[in-house]
């Protein structure tokens, strides 16, 4: 395939081509100010990809949320960007810049892309990223990818370190099944609290990858969280005795600023503390983020003051 020319940094129309599979149509975003867009088809699906950041810098794949493409998660790639990071998201459901938890919900639960939010299937939606992600690799000089998955698609990103492209994954706050009497009253049994989106043989693909080295995941997730129990961190080290790294942050008894229990870890809840010190949960996330992606993406290359 014919690389694409490099961008530099006085280059800010800088865009991947689209892709249309077969009588297919490019599709358009609206505008966002400091982004990029294309259009991207593959396995059957097509969505908008957007990107923020610099072409030279290592690629970050960020998934959204439950909430979707919403203030919280534009602010959170600005920052990595800023981390110097090249930050690509998939608008895959809702609207641009508001906040949607419930709508979304109710959408993905019978939408087949996303598998229904089914325990033990891996969603379509992920072998269509992991297309994308070969598509960028093969686009930015070929350099190793990470992967960012929260909520929702907090463990999307186990299907995305099979792709040989991805080198460093993320999975913050996984929750899907979720428990609504766990999250009501703290109640469930550990195999139940354990499930995830994902199917048991991506989970042993993924594992070799870990287990040869070739991958890193990360997982976190705030101690006082009932979206996403620790059971689920747990299945996580049962699963992957090679190769994971585990966060968890806080306490029990921790609330955020509306009193409720902390959950999305870099998004809203850094944004309800605009003014936190630096030991504050969210800010500690951020910079080991920050840490883990530079350790296995960078490759030695020098770090880009923030």
């Amino acid at each position: 395939m014919k690389r694409l020319p490099q961008a530099t940094d006085a280059d800010p129309a800088f865009r991947l081509p689209d892709v249309c599979e077969s009588g297919g149509v490019t599709l358009t975003g609206p505008d966002l100010a400091g982004f990029a867009q294309f259009s991207f088809a593959a396995n059957g699906y097509a969505h908008v990809v957007y990107h923020t950041g610099q072409v030279r810098d290592p690629a970050l794949l960020l998934l959204p949320e439950l909430a979707g493409f919403a203030p919280g998660l534009r602010a959170f790639a600005e920052r990595l960007a800023a981390a110097g990071y090249n930050v690509f998201i998939p608008w895959l459901y809702g609207p641009i810049g508001r906040r949607t938890p419930l709508r979304n919900a109710v959408k993905l639960c019978i939408v087949r892309e996303f598998g229904r939010l089914r325990s033990g299937r891996t969603s379509p939606v992920t072998v269509w990223l992991r297309a994308l992600a070969a598509h960028l690799c093969r686009h930015l000089d070929g350099g190793r990818i990470g992967a960012i998955g929260m909520c929702l698609s907090g463990a999307f990103v186990i299907p995305l370190i099979i792709d040989p492209a991805v080198a460093a994954a993320v999975a913050a706050q996984p929750s899907v099944p979720l428990s609504w009497l766990f999250l009501a009253c703290g109640v469930g049994s550990s195999r139940g609290l354990g499930r995830l989106n994902v199917s048991d043989e991506e989970i042993r693909a993924a594992r070799a990858r870990l287990d040869r080295g070739e991958a890193r995941l990360l997982a976190v997730r705030c101690r006082a969280d009932r979206i996403c129990p620790n059971e689920k961190i747990q299945r996580l080290i049962r699963e992957f005795p090679e190769g994971l790294e585990v966060r968890e942050y806080g306490s029990d008894g921790d609330r955020n600023a509306l009193g409720q229990r902390p959950h999305a870890t870099f998004t809203k809840e850094y944004r309800l503390a605009p003014d936190a010190a630096s030991d504050h949960y969210s800010r500690q996330a951020f910079a080991d983020l920050i840490e883990f992606l530079d350790r296995h993406l960078r490759a030695g290359t020098q770090k880009r003051g923030v």
